[in-house]
């Protein structure tokens, strides 16, 4: 039983940390915004004027997982809601052994997802948002929904099972489809 748990505790978080994150390069120099980053300047009435920089991520910066996920609590027997590594928060999926982890990413899209060799990725649709589902990204018991914000932001719900990839991939369906229609569109 309490190896259970530390498998149930620990895979989440190495799925999101190792798997989900995607590939990076640094370049010396300075940091420059990406592409429909760019930002704006408005005249105000006294004839000066105002610059606001991108909020970027499409808005993620307000995005509270935990918030999210106990407002769908009830709806999907979620339990357990706790907040994990970072931002990232998880939950107890029904009565099985499946953990949810959701967690955003305002700086990667869903482009930058990066899976395992035995992954099996297919491209869905969650709500109003463009996803990619990936089952077994890691293990053989797991599935992260992807759903993309903009071109280089995305919101992951992952779901870690004891039992199977299909149960872990229906359970991370599940959520996200709840919590679809509070993302930044």
């Amino acid at each position: 039983m309490t190896r259970n748990l530390v498998v149930r505790s620990v895979l989440p978080i190495a799925v999101i940390g190792l798997v989900l994150t995607g590939c990076t390069t640094k370049t010396p120099g300075g940091a420059t915004p990406t592409s429909g980053a760019a930002t704006s300047t408005t005249e105000t009435s006294d004839g000066g004027t105002t610059t606001s920089e991108p909020s970027g991520g499409g808005d993620l910066a307000a995005f509270d997982a935990c918030k999210e996920l106990n407002e769908v609590a009830s709806k999907l027997s979620l339990s357990r809601i706790q907040k994990d590594v970072g931002t990232a928060c998880q939950a107890r999926f029904g009565q099985t052994t499946t953990i949810v982890t959701v967690k955003a990413f305002p700086q990667l899209g869903i482009a930058d997802l990066s899976a395992g060799p035995k992954a099996q990725p297919s491209d869905i649709p969650v709500g109003a948002h463009k996803a990619k589902r990936v089952k077994t990204p890691l293990t053989d018991t797991d599935c992260v929904v992807s759903v993309e914000i903009t071109a280089k932001s995305r919101v992951d719900f992952v779901a870690a099972s004891t039992t199977s990839p299909d149960e872990a991939c229906d359970a991370a369906t599940q959520v996200a489809t709840a919590v679809e229609p509070k993302l930044p569109k």
